[in-house]
């Protein structure tokens, strides 16, 4: 009879060499992620390209980021390891595409792209060219989300029997996100991840599977929700209070009445850096794909998406 949760196994910052990295995109994510990296690893941000040169300027100013390019071809140009793709959804492809093309392994924001057509064909890019290729699914490099992927491959539920997750923000005054036109909306903004929850948990699995096994995902920018994902087996029942995609607590609850617990800082948004440690690890190890975020991976959550996008429109 286990007494704890295990520990995770999070690579540290230090164990890993840093790389040369550029980013294209000036928004509030590659804010972020340039903030955490630099703070917490040794990673190196050496480039950043915007469509403004004012932009890509005031940007690496704000950074301390030795070049500004006034475009993405100049940016892709540079002397990098990898670049960041950190634009809106419906330029991720075009970007992604951009960099492969100019031989720099790749991160790019989730979702990959809206379309698993578009996200096939940069995975066969990445693929052909033998670079690296992730889309940033920072939760899954989180020190939180390894002792879930240990809990699981340790049985430790029993039976997977019910997945159910949730995920709701009030974005109703966030301009690009409730505009279709940008590739706004719950889906690409928040839906990502529940999906990408339930099927890592219940791989293959839409709405329920011939064994009685049951997902249940539901995603809103129009109200909060306690955004919590629980994860039902036979044997024990594992919670991820919310917001369960960023750091915070493991608990199971067993059916005996024991409950084993696991807990964090509640960093939020710093744990961006993980997810640059783990590009970081497999890049200096040859690897082209991340063990916590498959290409293939990518591609069936897209799939679920565009699943669930022909649901609504058409539930008949």
């Amino acid at each position: 009879m286990i007494d704890s949760l295990p520990q995770p196994r999070t690579t540290d910052p230090a164990s890993v060499p840093a790389l040369r990295w550029g980013v294209i995109g000036t928004g509030w994510i590659a804010d972020q992620f340039v903030t955490t990296v630099t703070r917490n690893t040794s990673q190196r941000v050496v480039a950043v390209g915007s469509r403004s040169p004012e932009r890509a300027r005031e940007f690496a100013e704000g950074h301390g980021i030795e070049m500004a390019c006034g475009s993405y071809e100049e940016l892709v140009a540079q002397d990098v390891d990898v670049v960041y793709v950190a634009t809106g959804h419906l330029d991720h492809a075009s970007h992604a595409r951009l960099a492969l093309e100019a031989g720099r392994n790749v991160l790019v924001e989730k979702p990959m792209t809206p379309t698993v057509e578009a996200t096939l064909e940069l995975v066969e890019l990445a693929r052909d060219k033998g670079l690296f290729c992730m889309e940033a699914v920072w939760s899954l490099a989180l020190p939180r989300f390894d002792v879930v992927r240990q809990v699981l491959a340790a049985d430790l539920l029993g039976r997977i029997e019910a997945v159910t997750v949730d995920m709701g923000e009030y974005l109703v005054d966030h301009r690009r996100a409730m505009d279709p036109a940008q590739g706004g909306g719950a889906m690409n903004d928040l839906g990502i991840y529940p999906l990408m929850f339930a099927d890592w948990v219940l791989p293959g699995i839409e709405v329920a599977d011939g064994e009685g096994r049951q997902a249940s995902v539901f995603a809103s920018m129009l109200t909060d929700t306690p955004s919590v994902a629980v994860i039902g087996g036979s044997e024990a029942t594992l919670v991820l209070d919310g917001p369960f995609y960023r750091p915070g607590p493991v608990e199971v609850r067993f059916r005996d009445g024991r409950v084993l617990s696991w807990d964090e800082p509640r960093i939020h948004h710093e744990g961006l850096f993980h997810e640059a440690v783990e590009v970081a690890r497999c890049i200096t190890a040859g690897l082209t794909e991340s063990p916590l975020r498959p290409l293939d991976a990518t591609v069936a959550t897209v799939e679920l998406m565009e699943r669930a996008r022909a649901l609504m429109n058409d539930p008949a």
